[in-house]
Formats: structure tokens, C-alpha cells, sequence
């Protein structure tokens, strides 16, 4: 008889031990699949929610302000040579593409550019080069899109360390523009223009000229960087301070 009660007992631990995995295993499965889905929207929709950004108004007014801080930027660009210059209008970019992502930052840089060139013409106008602008905003809002910050007011003297990752996605942000715009597109978009202007395949003074177009890159390369860490939190910091004061309830993509 008490083996009898001890073989059930044992028995209805065994089917409880058996439920339990099964559940263990059903909540495993389903963090899995949460996990598998917020992965492939990181990945793949990051374009379709930063298209929602311009719905809202707020985009719309805050990035037309941007653009506007871009064109008056570019009006102290530093030029070197025809084919080089410095300038610092990528901090604005930077920011619209942090606040509302890749593809209300592509517009920006495809915008900017145009109403660059109806202000201030230089040259014959090229699509390639527009382009060029809308290319290298998405960049930056496919890496820096939601970027977390960590600046307390804009009265904050010090700037507070930054986490490591969020350094670096400002820095692969920064070299994916240096890399892929800078050193690769844009010297392909002068060979393309100067030979459909010229009616034959032209690229001699663009080769030639690539190895400053290379070192001033690398060059400028870390001052974009520091000037981005920088500029960076004072933008989302300012955001977030206007916004959170004028509607509490309004959700901020970048959190302090």
C-alpha cells in the first residue's frame, strides 16, 4: 500500500516536472521569437519608422530649422581646392538623422543641397552630388538613429562620459561618411560629371588629386569625431527640454 501511494506520488511529481518544462520551454520559445522579431525591425525597418517621423509637424519644423542652421553653415566652408573642402554642415545632418533617422535624413541632405545651390550656385547642378547629400545624412541616421545620450541640462559645463557604445556607433557613423561618400563616391561622381561634360571618359586630375582628398580626410577625421560627441548631446538635450516642457506626454526617441 505505501509503495503503491509513493509510485503515484512520484508519478504526479513527474507530470507537474513535465508541465513545468513544457511552459518553461512555450516562454522560451516566445522570448526567442520576440527577440528574432525586434532584431529583424532594427534591421529592416528602421527606414519604415523613421518614414513615420514626417507625419508629425515637430519633424517637419525642427528639421526645416536644421536645414536652415546647414545652409549658414555652408557659407563659411573652407575650400582647399575645387574638388576639396571643409566644412562643418555635417553636424547638422548628424542631428537630423539622430532625432528622426535615415530616411527623413536622406530628404534633409536631398533639400539642403538644392536650396544650397538656388541660394548660392556653384557650378552646374548635378543630381550625382545631390545625391551625394542624401546619401551621406542617411548614413548618419542609420547609426545614430535614437542615439542615448547622457547630458544632464545644457548649463552642464562638463560633458559627461559618454557610454562606449554609443562612442562608437558616432564613429562608425562618422567613418562610414568618410569611407563611402568621401574617399569613394564623391571622386566617382567628379569622374562621371567631368567626362559627360567633356564628352570622353576624364579621371587624370581626380586620381591625382586623391591622395590629398585622402590625407585630408584622415585629418579631419578625428576632429569630426570629438566635434560630434560634442555637438551631439546639446542637440538631443535642447530637444528634449522644449518637448518634454511644452507636452509631457509627447514620446522623446533620445532619453537622457
Amino acid at each position: 500500500m505505501a509503495k503503491r501511494k509513493a509510485h503515484r506520488k512520484h508519478k504526479a511529481n513527474r507530470d507537474k516536472n513535465r508541465v513545468k518544462t513544457t511552459k518553461l520551454n512555450k516562454t522560451n520559445k516566445t522570448i526567442k521569437a520576440a527577440k528574432t522579431k525586434e532584431h529583424k525591425r532594427s534591421a529592416f525597418g528602421i527606414f519604415k519608422e523613421s518614414a513615420k517621423e514626417l507625419k508629425d509637424v515637430r519633424c517637419l519644423v525642427v528639421t526645416a530649422m536644421l536645414i536652415a542652421l546647414e545652409l549658414a553653415i555652408k557659407q563659411i566652408t573652407v575650400t582647399i581646392s575645387p574638388d576639396l573642402k571643409v566644412s562643418f554642415a555635417f553636424l547638422a545632418k548628424a542631428s537630423v538623422g539622430m532625432l528622426y533617422g535615415p530616411t527623413v535624413a536622406f530628404f534633409e541632405g536631398l533639400v539642403s543641397d538644392v536650396v544650397s545651390f538656388l541660394i548660392k550656385p556653384t557650378g552646374t547642378f548635378s543630381p550625382l552630388f545631390t545625391l551625394q547629400e542624401g546619401f551621406a545624412a542617411m548614413l548618419y541616421g542609420l547609426f545614430l538613429y535614437k542615439l542615448k545620450l547622457t547630458r544632464k541640462d545644457l548649463h552642464d559645463k562638463t560633458l559627461q562620459k559618454q557610454s562606449a557604445g554609443q562612442i562608437a556607433r558616432i564613429v562608425l557613423a562618422k567613418l562610414s561618411v568618410t569611407v563611402g561618400i568621401n574617399l569613394f563616391y564623391t571622386p566617382l561622381a567628379i569622374i562621371i560629371t567631368n567626362s559627360m561634360a567633356a564628352g570622353t571618359f576624364v579621371y587624370g586630375s581626380t586620381l591625382a588629386g586623391y591622395p590629398a582628398r585622402l590625407i585630408k580626410n584622415a585629418i579631419q577625421f578625428p576632429a569630426d569625431c570629438v566635434l560630434l560627441i560634442a555637438f551631439l548631446p546639446i542637440v538631443s538635450t535642447a530637444y528634449n527640454l522644449v518637448f518634454r516642457r511644452n507636452n509631457k506626454n509627447v514620446s522623446i526617441g533620445i532619453r537622457l
